[in-house]
């Protein structure tokens, strides 16, 4: 039977709640809106996050009789600024994934206050630059509360890229929900400092599960699809004597198809199966749809007061609606879990010294 959460079926362009006003900009005098991308060091193919904006804005342009501009990739932070500043040259808005682009994008956009500008992890305080940030701790929360409940050795991991507040509270919310499912639960926790590093990535990964982890959360970009490697590897072996062993949590997008791979079974047949047990899901085409509707009609509205949070009251982050390798039972009680977050019932951390319980945590969060 197929698993479902209705928390994510929600239609691309739902209403989300924006407090503050600023007078709103008049809208473009013709469709064709030319939409331009910055990414961070992952690249637009790092099957994450930039990956997501990336695709957001294709999917939103098809639908607007507007033209995607090839993405700008970010290769180091010396970069940044000249990324921006030829993304602006050329384009009516850019979308940015990251949260190095703080510290640079002001200048930029008072420099072309003709342009606007969609920022994804951070806030900046300029009119022609929407922000918008996610509540991470509460989708890793109910992936943890997953983890915790389908693991079999008692033992989890968590593999972070560098350690920035988006990636803090990934980790954070995967701590509390892995101990709210089980108090005696074990996890090791390391950051791998980088978001490329899919060798480094890989290697952590073994290390894991070695020691007996059987899910690793990696919320690591590009590094993570080395922990996904290291666990097909894995699973392959697995395979050939039963059922899989290793699994992985993705994040920030559905990674389920990132997680597939071939091998035989124990009775010789060819099989395809994922690792991805499930997936902590910022809804970023959520995000970047609204705003370029918003540019597009002409209700645009930046600056630091107007900038939005997304979280699981609006369905801007969650699990998947499908979770073909989760049980019944653990869609059952993470359904319930949901709903306590909605209601408020359930209050989590943002930050690592506000964690309750950090017994059997291996590692600094």
């Amino acid at each position: 039977m197929e698993k479902k959460f209705s928390f994510l079926a929600v239609a691309l362009s739902a209403a989300l709640t924006v407090t503050g006003f600023t007078a709103a900009t008049p809208a473009f005098a013709n469709d064709s809106l030319k939409v331009g991308v910055v990414t961070d060091e992952g690249g637009a193919k790092d099957k994450s996050f930039n990956q997501s904006n990336v695709e957001a804005v294709e999917a939103w342009v098809k639908s607007n009789n507007g033209k995607a501009l090839q993405a700008i990739e970010t290769k180091s932070h010396d970069k940044i600024a000249p990324n921006l500043e030829t993304a602006s040259k050329v384009s009516d808005v850019v979308s940015i994934a990251g949260f190095y682009f703080e510290k640079e994008l002001p200048a930029v956009a008072d420099k072309y206050k003709d342009k606007k500008y969609i920022l994804l992890d951070a806030v900046v305080d300029k009119e022609n630059v929407s922000s918008v940030t996610f509540q991470e701790n509460e989708t890793a929360y109910l992936a943890g509360y997953a983890a915790a409940l389908q693991s079999k050795t008692g033992k989890l991991g968590f593999v972070g890229g560098a350690k920035i507040p988006a990636v803090e509270k990934f980790g954070i919310g995967f701590v509390e929900g892995a101990k709210a499912a089980n108090k005696d639960i074990e996890i090791f926790y390391q950051y791998s400092g980088s978001f490329t590093d899919a060798a480094k990535g890989k290697t952590l990964a073994a290390t894991m599960y070695d020691q007996g982890a059987d899910i690793i959360f990696a919320a690591a970009g590009g590094t993570g699809t080395g922990v996904i490697k290291e666990a097909q590897e894995r699973a392959t072996n697995d395979l050939k004597s039963g059922d899989i062993k290793h699994w992985v949590v993705g994040v920030d997008k559905d990674q389920y198809e990132e997680g597939l791979f071939k091998a035989k079974d124990k009775d010789g047949k060819d099989v395809e199966k994922s690792v991805i047990l499930t997936s902590a899901v910022k809804r970023i085409d959520v995000a970047v749809t609204k705003v370029l509707d918003e540019i597009k009609s002409g209700s645009f509205k930046g600056g630091e007061s107007n900038a939005q949070v997304l979280s699981i009251k609006d369905n801007g982050v969650g699990l998947p609606e499908k979770n073909p390798n989760l049980t019944e039972e653990t869609t059952k009680k993470v359904n319930e879990v949901v709903e306590e977050l909605k209601s408020g019932k359930v209050k989590l951390a943002t930050k690592a010294d506000e964690v309750k319980d950090k017994s059997k945590v291996n590692g600094e969060l």
